[in-house]
């Protein structure tokens, strides 16, 4: 267990006045606990006790046996699954267990593998859960706070664990929060002021704090999120556009990006202060506070961003570590700091997400024609991709030059698009991985929120809605919409899809829209449109405006305030490219520590955004999650004075081989460890402001 980490208690004055009481009982379910000792914030607190048989923490009482399951356990209501189900089933999803042990999920690492070991028995660990919020309706924050029966109170830790992309509350259980219950540890986890609320503008059906679904009417100050548009502009906007559906961090008019640090401190902020509530027994003298308490953030992509955002925004002393995997981040000016790799400049690096995704969803199209055994090939329309390539031929220069196309002719074109996306920042590997990741509705919904654009404003020509064979809007069924805390990533229930309001024969899903000459393109109007915003060029300057101030809300500028930080990252990661996240940051810490950086950078050859095991993936790439736990234990270790952080290294790893579907289970030989002390030519460096990745 880490040795308690002395430092300020700037904090104190808050947790200190938390009541002294005995662990809560072992009733199934415990009332409303009373605000008092609470930070003023918490605007809504209840707890259960989870026995650990029927019901536990980890598993949600399905035990690891039954994440294996290869469906969610279903609700006895479909239309109407109670909270409690519908918990269960964002559980079972954030284990993965469902997706097989080919990988090594389950059995090399995961929620059932603890320090390369298998747990034993079933996983279920009991305890109790607390379920809080701050906030209200589209400013609502969740916050879960899961404090095991076996909490070490002598030596005490919280694990900080955010939500991954627009995940929900619970998107961490399988990863972060197994980890941190291994060890004793209480667990924090936040959505981020995202996560799956939504506001169906036909039905009137919003989502409640709780996951559950109901009139907005009737859910009035328990819904997570209303799309903010009085009786009379629902009816109007849903007579012009029937069938739309709001979703939170499109829609909210928040920015949740601008506060991702904010709300992770405050989860820590919460578990302390019911720790000091609830579990005094045995504790420190002092309670649990920041000088006595351990505390880790860590998270995956978007969460992996947030962790990094607590740690700059902590200077009280609230935190001693961060671990991400992959962190999407949107980094200040570079101002001089440079990246290398193989000693020759990398083209551009830097971008922040909402830059290289809207030029990227441009080239993508064209740029898979390059790749036919790539997976998703076989669903490309290869004459709407090849009408994209001579969309993309005129005088930006981050597209295809006019020059170069008449050197290359039509043919030649996909490659050109190709060879922009390395311009770009990415990788030149990564052209096996474009066409899986395009996904415009992520740039498009990213400009929606830094811009505060209201689902009114349909910005870009954008709207989200259910739709039949033909790509036309329709109706959502009620269990579709009551099973969204459970299914959806953060974006709208599942199946709605993107979209294009200006199609010229109506509106249409996005994959189906048309051109001017009513031929399929992609909705290049759309894409071009948040392009042009995302780079400041656009024709609506006001917009553009909205867009950079809510941006610059954002910015990451490397400042840690000396806590270790260990980050693992993919090279091949093509929906959070190395060039434009981990790398660069590393850069930015060293400088703003004075050349002595704190961030120790791990980068996984033949590692990408998603640990897919699909046929196509399965061959090639090893999981990165592998490496994320690695990095948990050894910032375990480094905390509790057992070591020091490894240098930062590029791990080269073994693809599984064979063919796509039948490549042979992953061993400990396709994964080699985390070195503590790398090969020269593995090391990572930073000379003179350049930050030096071996080629």
């Amino acid at each position: 267990m880490p040795r308690p980490v002395r430092r300020s208690a700037a904090l104190a004055p808050l947790l200190a006045a938390a009541l002294t009481a005995a662990l809560v009982p072992p009733a199934t379910a415990a009332p409303a606990a009373p605000r008092t000792g609470l930070p003023s914030y918490i605007s809504a607190l209840s707890s259960v006790r989870y026995d650990g048989a029927d019901d536990d923490l980890l598993t949600a009482g399905l035990g690891f046996s039954g994440l294996r399951a290869a469906a969610p356990p279903a609700p006895a209501d479909p239309d109407r699954p109670t909270a409690a189900e519908l918990r269960r089933q964002a559980i079972w999803a954030s284990a993965g267990l469902f997706a097989g042990s080919g990988g090594g999920l389950g059995r090399l690492y995961g929620p059932n593998v603890d320090r390369g070991r298998p747990v034993p028995g079933d996983g279920k660990v009991a305890g109790v859960e607390y379920r809080a919020v701050a906030g209200s309706g589209s400013h609502s924050v969740s916050f879960v706070v899961q404090v095991p029966d076996d909490f070490d109170r002598s030596r005490p830790c919280v694990v900080a664990a955010p939500a991954s992309g627009l995940g929900g509350v619970y998107n961490m259980v399988g990863t972060a929060g197994a980890w941190g219950l291994h060890r004793r540890c209480a667990v924090a986890y936040t959505d981020k002021g995202m996560g799956p609320a939504f506001d169906d503008l036909h039905s009137g059906t919003v989502m409640a704090y709780d996951g559950t679904t109901g009139p907005r009417a009737q859910t009035a100050d328990r819904a997570a999120f209303d799309a903010g548009l009085s009786d009379a502009e629902r009816a109007r906007f849903d007579a012009e556009r029937p069938y739309r559906v709001a979703y939170k961090m499109a829609h909210a008019k928040t920015n949740p990006q601008a506060t991702w640090g904010r709300d992770v401190l405050r989860s820590v902020e919460l578990a302390l202060a019911l720790l000091d509530r609830d579990w005094r027994r045995g504790a420190p003298r002092a309670g649990y506070t920041p000088a006595t308490t351990t505390v880790i953030a860590t998270g995956v992509s978007n969460g992996g961003g947030a962790a990094v955002a607590a740690g700059e925004d902590d200077r009280g002393g609230l935190i001693d570590a961060v671990v991400a995997s992959e962190p999407q981040m949107n980094l200040a000016p570079l101002n001089g700091i440079r990246v290398t790799q193989g000693g020759r400049a990398v083209p551009a690096a830097g971008l922040p997400l909402i830059r290289y995704g809207s030029l990227a969803s441009l080239l993508q199209p064209c740029a898979a024609l390059t790749e036919p055994t790539a997976p998703g090939y076989s669903s490309l329309d290869t004459a709407a991709a090849h009408r994209r390539c001579a969309a993309l031929v005129g005088d930006d220069p981050r597209l295809i030059s006019r020059r170069d196309a008449k050197r290359a002719g039509p043919e030649g074109l996909p490659r050109l698009a190709q060879e922009a996306l390395v311009r770009a920042g990415y990788q030149p590997q990564s052209s096996y991985l474009q066409l899986a990741h395009y996904d415009p509705q992520t740039p498009a919904s990213y400009a929606m929120s830094f811009a505060r654009a209201s689902v009114a404003d349909s910005l870009c020509g954008y709207g989200w809605a259910r739709t039949d064979a033909s790509g036309s809007p329709v109706p959502y069924r009620t269990a579709e919409l009551a099973a969204a805390f459970g299914t959806s990533s953060g974006r709208a229930p599942a199946p709605g899809v993107l979209i294009d309001e200006n199609s010229p024969g109506g509106p249409v899903a996005d994959t189906k829209s048309q051109g001017p000459d009513g031929r399929h393109d992609y909705n290049l109007r759309g894409e071009s449109c948040v392009y042009r915003l995302a780079f400041d060029t656009a024709r609506e300057p006001e917009w553009a405006a909205r867009l950079a101030e809510g941006l610059d809300a954002t910015r990451r500028t490397g400042d840690l305030h000396g806590k270790p930080a260990l980050i693992v990252h993919g090279r091949d990661d093509t929906r959070v490219p190395v060039n434009h996240s981990s790398r660069p940051y590393l850069g930015l810490n060293s400088r703003a520590q004075h050349g002595a950086g704190t961030v120790a950078y791990v980068e996984v050859t033949n590692a990408h955004h998603f640990d897919s095991t699909a046929p196509g993936y399965d061959n090639r790439y090893v999981p990165l999650g592998y490496y994320y736990q690695q990095a948990l234990d050894l910032m375990w270790q480094r905390l509790d004075g057992r070591g020091q952080l490894p240098p930062s290294q590029v791990v080269r790893t073994v693809p599984r081989g064979g063919e796509p579907g039948h490549a042979p289970d992953l061993t400990p030989a396709n994964v080699p460890d985390i070195a503590d002390r790398p090969a020269a030519g593995d090391r990572v460096r930073i000379t003179d402001g350049t930050v030096r990745i071996p080629g």
